[in-house]
């Protein structure tokens, strides 16, 4: 999957990872979340290299849309989203503020090294993402 790949929403912006019913299996290795995996048209991941070099291009926001099976919506609105290169673990570099009505769950894990089930980053005892099913910008796995 390439950049170019990436879908976009009606509203213009670049959607870099969609989960929808649990089809695509996201307990995946560092190499997978390097490079992306899944299919653009169910759910996928876009790859932490190519969210690195588009984050490191110019500044970015990020928009998480969050829904449940009853149809509620809400959200979580980052005005400034980078992250690094592999060389620094993909670390989450930058948030900038948050808005929305999803509640603010990233601001704990600002600055932590992408951790995969083969690639712990994390400051837990344990593997937060070997817990957690999925790889992530964890600290100590969710407010431990």
């Amino acid at each position: 999957m390439n950049v170019s790949q990436a879908p976009c929403t009606k509203e213009g912006w670049l959607i870099i990872q969609k989960r929808i019913n649990g089809d695509v299996d996201f307990n995946r290795t560092w190499e997978a979340y390097k490079n992306g995996f899944g299919d653009i048209h169910g759910e996928f991941f876009i790859g932490l290299e190519k969210l690195h070099l588009i984050t490191q291009a110019k500044t970015y926001e990020l928009h998480i849309q969050l829904g449940d099976i009853n149809g509620t919506t809400s959200y979580a609105h980052y005005n400034d989203f980078e992250i690094g290169s592999e060389k620094e673990a993909y670390y989450l570099k930058s948030i900038g503020n948050y808005s929305g009505t999803a509640g603010d769950s990233l601001d704990h894990h600002k600055r932590m090294k992408f951790t995969t089930f083969d690639r712990d980053n994390d400051i837990d005892s344990g593997n937060c993402a070997a817990d957690a099913n999925g790889g992530w910008w964890f600290k100590n796995c969710a407010y431990r």
